[in-house]
């Protein structure tokens, strides 16, 4: 009993942290949107909504940095391995400014293929580019923060991970508003504001990391085993790979639901986008605990300890199953109220409300899909996830195609998606692999 309370308390300590940090960050849109509605032509409006989209589109791509990371570093911590833990942080650092510089680079031809993919006009095309031609200018410690918050993941520290998204969207608000106001560079300070304080926010996250390295007893000076360790790059790859793909089919599924959303009518693209946002706000949370599932699988895991990995995932799944019960009951009970107060639209209520099956049932599909990922990328077996979202991408590709192309079978559409990738995550997780080690401990033993 006193295990299962200390391991929900650490439970609760790793997870608030992550949950606040998704919850803070979409202050950092409404502050940028706020500054380019008020400057006295939508175009700028639509130029900043098409190139947030590119370069998060983009960037997301290369989530694998943070979710490899923090499988392969809580793996290494677990087995109490200093020299895995500062390869994982050297190792992920090194190919995050590769990428960084990369894309710095070759932005021009990246930026023309978004551009054409988006579809937008003229003018919005054009301050599309401004934006995100300025915003680029950030990859290389955007891509180092990402790595780095993987990291603190891994290493337990989920509220570091949290100081250092918060301090940069604060970082952000405040760059913006100065240049944008104080200095009167008008739309272009935006996209310069986000990029001071990617820069800024570089240099605590690396003194973070400095000390939590010094704290554990190691140092990740630069060694000659850097480029010449096939086998912590041989694990890298592995994982990574995997994961680089599975966003790649993502990215391709938000393509279709945007595509698809954006003929269906004005009114259905606006209860979309409130479903959107409150499917994202559960998202926040499930997101919390299938971090704190990264970090807790992967230690356990790496410390040989079947027996709290065993609790520490029964007790996560708990957690998950009370977590879906809240919000479908919410969703079912105040679905009008939510959609009335993110739209003031009669019409995209009443839309919303023609979905409410698929709204409730949305957590329901996809909450596992979340939390087994945690699992997974604990364990550092990746190759389910790109499985798992490969078919689920697959059935909502067929399904939107041959169905007829309304809301509600939109929605129908995604809700298989997420409930697909579920079972399938499900279906495949080594459960079986898990208690035979249990039980061959306790023979050791």
């Amino acid at each position: 009993m006193g295990v299962n309370k200390s391991l929900n308390r650490r439970i609760v300590q790793m997870t608030v942290p992550t949950v606040i940090s998704n919850i803070s960050v979409p202050l950092l849109g409404i502050c940028d949107t706020a500054v380019a509605g008020h400057m006295g032509d939508e175009r700028y409006l639509a130029g900043l909504a098409i190139g947030s989209v590119m370069i998060t589109t983009m960037y997301w791509l290369f989530g694998f940095l943070r979710a490899g990371t923090s499988g392969l570093t809580a793996t290494h911590y677990g087995a109490g391995d200093k020299e895995g833990m500062g390869a994982s942080l050297r190792n992920s650092m090194v190919v995050a400014i590769v990428i960084g510089m990369f894309l710095m680079a070759v932005h021009s031809p990246i930026l023309g293929l978004l551009q054409k993919a988006m579809g937008a006009s003229t003018e919005t095309t054009e301050l599309s580019g401004v934006y995100f031609s300025i915003c680029i200018k950030g990859a290389v410690p955007m891509m180092v923060l990402t790595a780095l918050t993987g990291w603190f993941i891994g290493m337990q520290s989920t509220a570091t991970a949290m100081a250092i998204n918060i301090g940069m969207s604060v970082l952000n608000m405040a760059a913006t508003l100065t240049l944008v106001y104080g200095f009167g560079l008008g739309y272009e300070g935006i996209a310069m504001g986000t990029v001071l304080a990617q820069w800024v926010a570089l240099v605590p996250a690396v003194c973070m990391a400095y000390r939590l390295c010094h704290k554990n007893g190691f140092n990740f000076d630069a060694t000659d085993k850097i480029f010449f360790d096939r086998k912590d790059w041989k694990a890298m790859l592995n994982v990574n790979s995997n994961l680089f793909f599975r966003s790649a089919c993502l990215i391709a599924l938000s393509m279709m639901l945007y595509a698809y959303s954006a003929r269906i009518g004005d009114v259905e693209v606006g209860a979309n986008a409130v479903i959107n946002q409150m499917f994202l706000f559960f998202s926040y949370f499930m997101d919390g605990f299938a971090f704190t599932g990264e970090a807790l699988t992967g230690r356990y895991n790496g410390a040989h300890d079947y027996e709290m990995l065993k609790k520490a995932i029964a007790a996560l799944l708990k957690w998950t199953v009370g977590i879906t019960a809240v919000f479908m009951a919410v969703y079912s009970v105040a679905l009008s109220p939510i959609a009335r107060l993110l739209s003031d639209s009669e019409l995209v209520a009443m839309s919303v409300e023609d979905c409410r099956l698929w709204v409730m049932l949305l957590p329901l599909a996809g909450a596992f899909a979340f939390i087994f990922d945690g699992f997974y990328i604990g364990l550092t077996k990746t190759r389910p996830m790109l499985i798992s979202t490969l078919c689920g991408v697959g059935l909502f590709a067929i399904l939107i195609h041959f169905l007829s192309h309304t809301q509600w079978m939109l929605w129908m559409a995604f809700t298989c998606y997420l409930g697909l990738r579920s079972g399938l995550l499900v279906g495949l997780f080594p459960f079986k692999s898990i208690r035979y080690q249990q039980l061959m401990n306790k023979k050791n033993i």
